[in-house]
């Protein structure tokens, strides 16, 4: 007969949620017997280290009791033996068929996995390893006492957070060239394909082919193992295409020349800025300088943002667990050799090694660099929001994603159902958290603007 074997709580391995491991998720409606048991059992914490813990959990002898008469009751009822109802089964039919050690066994996973998360949630830590059990008394007639060790994240304190100083590069002023050039990409978005008059074809041309009843413009080029037979032909004349796919296939087509294409640009006037959808050519000069302001600015903030942030690492000392964080590596290397090895993949993740020219443990050894930066500044922000005692509720939230679909010209219960039907609503509220950090820290900070060496 099968019984399912408990499975303890794992490591949460989210470098990018670090919110999440002060918060994982605890078993709930354990029942009535379980909430009465765990007003008797003793939780204590026997050893706390920076980024390692032990508890000890102490269950009475009436718990060990309830719970063997449970795992025999349970056994009763899935076992059908002539001359007995289900769950009136001897114990000494059961102990004789499976063995007594089996359900004392049980006895002891069960209560380990009922009272586990209780303890954690009672002694508010939280692990981000699988905890290691280790029994330390029981018996039938005694109390069951064991312990569990685990890595968890550290508590840190962070130094004074007033008066930082931070560089970043100078924010851009917006020049003429840059309103021309982007003038230029609307001008592109409206061109037109029009003949061009031509007898022979050159690189970067662009052509219209025929291919029995099918027609398409296409731009002929040397680097391109299809397109690069039609430089050179002439126009009216046909082209045999024989290729090698970046697959591995090979595509055998006959092509017709039909003649040479230009894209046709409007001008640069009033009535392009009105296909644009503006009143006028200044008024289109004027949205794109905004635009390009705005855009300059925020990202500006995010330079200013980061800078105080890794001011406030570089004076914080934040030890990490090294097997979450090798759970993060392994997770991480993973999901991308699945990526890679995929059919639709142009390339496979040995060839993505060779063309970094890295080994494996070269590229495991930046991605924990990439993690390691990326949870020292997750609980550094964690700490921050606690420390400076900022926090949004449900009711804030939902003001501020009015605020934000009303910028984006969106409809705002349309904005927050997509927010929350992606899974990004919490996202959302630790962005909104940010802000406020990175605001509060730049009150006091000293930004120095200073241009990057060349």
């Amino acid at each position: 007969m099968a019984r399912s074997h408990v499975h303890l709580i794992r490591s949460r391995a989210i470098a990018a949620s670090i919110w999440d491991s002060y918060n994982p998720p605890i078993q709930k409606n354990l029942g009535s017997c379980c909430s009465k048991m765990s007003t008797k059992a003793d939780y204590q914490i026997t050893d706390r280290q920076e980024i390692e813990a032990t508890i000890q959990v102490s269950i009475p002898v009436e718990g060990v009791s309830q719970q063997i008469e449970a795992i025999y009751r349970d056994y009763g009822k899935e076992v059908s033996v002539p001359g007995f109802r289900k769950g009136h089964v001897p114990r000494s039919f059961l102990d004789s068929r499976f063995g007594r050690d089996i359900f004392l066994q049980e006895t002891q996973e069960e209560l380990q996995r009922k009272h586990l998360p209780i303890a954690l949630t009672e002694l508010e830590l939280h692990p981000v390893s699988t905890p290691k059990l280790d029994i330390v008394n029981f018996g039938e007639t005694e109390q069951f006492v064991f312990t569990a060790t685990f890595s968890t994240l550290p508590q840190i304190q962070l130094p004074e957070t007033k008066g930082l100083e931070a560089t970043v590069p100078p924010l851009k002023a917006v020049s003429d060239d840059d309103v021309k050039q982007a003038l230029d990409d609307v001008q592109q978005q409206f061109g037109v394909l029009g003949e061009l008059e031509g007898e022979v074809i050159s690189d970067g041309d662009l052509v219209r082919v025929k291919e029995g009843e099918q027609e398409w413009d296409t731009r002929a080029m040397n680097d391109n193992p299809i397109t690069q037979s039609l430089v050179g032909a002439a126009i009216g004349s046909t082209v045999e295409i024989d290729a090698e796919l970046p697959d591995g296939k090979r595509m055998k087509t006959t092509l017709e020349v039909l003649g040479l294409r230009q894209v046709i640009l409007p001008e640069v006037n009033d009535d392009l800025a009105k296909d644009a959808g503006y009143d006028d050519l200044e008024a289109l000069k004027k949205d794109i300088e905004t635009r390009i302001a705005k855009r300059r600015k925020d990202l500006h903030q995010q330079w200013a943002d980061s800078a105080l942030l890794e001011a406030v690492l570089a004076k914080t000392d934040i030890p990490l667990p090294e097997a979450f964080v090798n759970d993060l590596v392994e997770e991480e290397v993973e999901r991308l050799r699945e990526s890679l090895d995929r059919p639709e993949s142009n390339r496979t993740f040995s060839e993505y090694l060779e063309q970094r020219e890295k080994t494996e443990d070269e590229l495991k050894d930046e991605i924990r660099i990439s993690i390691e930066a990326r949870i020292r500044r997750e609980l550094v922000l964690r700490q921050l929001a606690e420390d400076l005692d900022i926090a949004i509720d449900d009711e804030e939230l939902a003001r501020l994603a009015e605020q934000d679909a009303a910028e984006y010209e969106e409809d705002p219960v349309r904005f927050t159902a997509r927010l929350k039907a992606e899974d990004r609503w919490e996202d959302y509220r630790l962005g909104k958290i940010n802000e406020r950090i990175f605001a509060t820290l730049g009150e006091s900070a000293t930004i120095t603007e200073k241009e990057e060496a060349s």
